[in-house]
């Protein structure tokens, strides 16, 4: 080495490397993603099917049960005319023979409600169909004769406290609810004797009351013979009886003890079961009113303290 001269070492290859191990190198900024605004989604929109045309609601339906068939009309005395062939009468009766005509007296309910409280009543017997005809008269139809009969002979029948009248579905009979003049009714005869304990000795003595239309089945099959339940068709004019009385083929009579376990309610002014006579609107009653007011409306014929009103808040 000479005296007085600097001498400058170069770096070793590990100081080097330490130097850059502690400079720290500057971070490359992070990539941003780009920004998407979300857009609301607009609802789909179903294509719109095309209108069916006109001549395609008279195509022949799918359903076989559904599509009809066209008959030649008879022409009467030049007027069209229809007549079925007895044979296609014959399918209609046998479609409806197991059906019972029923509605209410005195009261219209809904069809629905009738028939949701008869299916509970009846259903465990078979199965039924309900079917409404209009003005509060209903045709059930079972699917055999026992459950019909069934029905029959354990009734009467009501829906909340309202009698039903229940009747046998026959040919041409019409399914409207007129003026009820006549109604089923069953009855009890009590103390019958025995040799008149038959179809036709039970007819005699149940025509004093009515028409007879049937027996049930423990009358019919004589289970018990402390009584006889039948069913009879009264009319708005009948007395009904408590007793009939029964001559003997000796000439002696005897009575007959009646019994009603349902009575209906009749109208004596219009002679119909649909309405009883407090309920008539054709009812004329005596109302008490106040003297000034009773001399205001008093007529020559009303008794003293009365006039005579056609309804509540009406005169007459």
């Amino acid at each position: 080495m000479q005296k007085g001269k600097d001498v400058v070492r170069s770096p070793s290859s590990s100081t080097v490397a330490l130097s850059h191990s502690l400079t720290p190198e500057p971070f490359a900024p992070a990539l941003e993603e780009p920004f998407h605004q979300t857009l609301p989604s607009t609802p789909k929109v179903p294509p719109r099917k095309p209108p069916q045309p006109w001549k395609d609601l008279f195509d022949t339906p799918k359903n076989p049960d559904s599509s009809l068939n066209f008959f030649e009309p008879l022409l009467v005395n030049g007027v069209l005319r229809a007549k079925p062939p007895p044979e296609v009468v014959a399918a209609g009766v046998q479609e409806w023979e197991q059906s019972l005509v029923v509605f209410l007296v005195g009261k219209k309910l809904p069809g629905r409600q009738v028939r949701e409280i008869l299916e509970r009543k009846w259903g465990k017997v078979g199965n039924l169909s309900f079917h409404a005809t209009g003005n509060g008269v209903f045709l059930v139809k079972f699917d055999s004769v026992q459950a019909r009969d069934w029905v029959i002979d354990n009734g009467p029948w009501d829906v909340w406290g309202y009698h039903l009248v229940i009747r046998k579905w026959s040919r041409d009979m019409p399914l409207v609810l007129e003026e009820c003049k006549t109604i089923p009714v069953w009855v009890k005869l009590f103390g019958v004797p025995v040799q008149y304990w038959t179809k036709l000795g039970l007819s005699h003595i149940a025509s004093v009351i009515g028409k007879p239309l049937c027996m049930d089945v423990n009358t019919t099959k004589k289970h018990t013979l402390s009584f006889a339940r039948i069913c009879i068709e009264m009319e708005a004019t009948s007395v009904f009886p408590n007793s009939i009385e029964l001559e003997l083929e000796n000439g002696c009579t005897l009575n007959i003890g009646v019994e009603y376990p349902w009575k209906p309610t009749v109208c004596n002014l219009c002679k119909v079961f649909d309405h009883s006579n407090k309920s008539c609107p054709k009812a004329v009653r005596r109302e008490w009113m106040p003297r000034p007011v009773l001399l205001a409306h008093r007529k020559p014929d009303d008794a003293d303290g009365w006039i005579t009103v056609a309804r509540k808040g009406k005169e007459t």
